[in-house]
C-alpha cells in the first residue's frame, strides 16, 4: 500500500471517483440537510440551503449507483436529475412513485435555480418529499454497495 502511494495518487478519474466515495459524499450532504432543516434560521429563505443539500445528495446517490453499475465518470457527468434517474432505472434501480415524481419535477434549470433567487411562478418538490427521496436512494444504494461486497457506512 505504501509503495503504491509513493508512486503517487491515482490519476484516472474512474479510480478516483468510485461508488463508495460518491455514496459517502451523498450521505454527508443528506446529513447536513437533515441537521440544517432542524435549525431555526433567521433568514429570508431558510429552506433554500436545505433544498439544495437534499438535491445534491440525491444526485450523488444516483451517480454512486451508476458507478457501481459500471458506468464511467465521463458517462455520469450530468446534473440532469431526470436523466440520471432514467439511467438509474435502466440499470435496475427501483424508484417509488413519489421518487419518480420528485425526480421528474427537478430539471437542470430548477436544480441550479435553488441556489439563486427566482421570482414569479414555479413549482418545486416540498422538502419532505426531497427528504423521502434522498432517504429511499440512500437505502437502495447502501444495499447495492454492500451486496457487491464493498464496505460503506450506514
Amino acid at each position: 500500500m505504501a509503495k503504491k502511494w509513493l508512486q503517487g495518487p491515482p490519476t484516472n478519474k474512474d479510480d478516483r471517483t468510485n461508488a463508495v466515495g460518491l455514496y459517502h459524499y451523498a450521505r454527508s450532504y443528506r446529513a447536513a440537510a437533515e441537521a440544517l432543516s432542524k435549525q431555526s434560521l433567521e433568514s429570508t429563505h431558510p429552506d433554500a440551503p436545505v433544498e439544495f443539500l437534499f438535491l445534491h445528495a440525491i444526485e450523488l446517490y444516483l451517480k454512486s449507483y451508476l458507478r457501481l453499475a459500471g458506468l464511467s465518470v465521463s458517462q455520469i457527468v450530468s446534473h440532469n436529475l431526470p436523466d440520471l434517474a432514467r439511467r438509474f432505472e435502466l440499470f435496475g434501480g427501483f424508484l417509488m412513485d413519489e421518487d419518480k415524481a420528485v425526480l421528474a419535477s427537478v430539471s437542470w434549470g430548477n436544480f441550479i435555480e435553488v441556489r439563486y433567487i427566482r421570482t414569479g411562478f414555479f413549482s418545486k418538490a416540498p422538502i419532505e418529499a426531497l427528504r423521502r427521496t434522498a432517504t429511499s436512494l440512500h437505502e437502495t444504494v447502501r444495499q447495492e454497495i454492500r451486496g457487491a461486497g464493498l464496505l460503506c457506512a450506514q
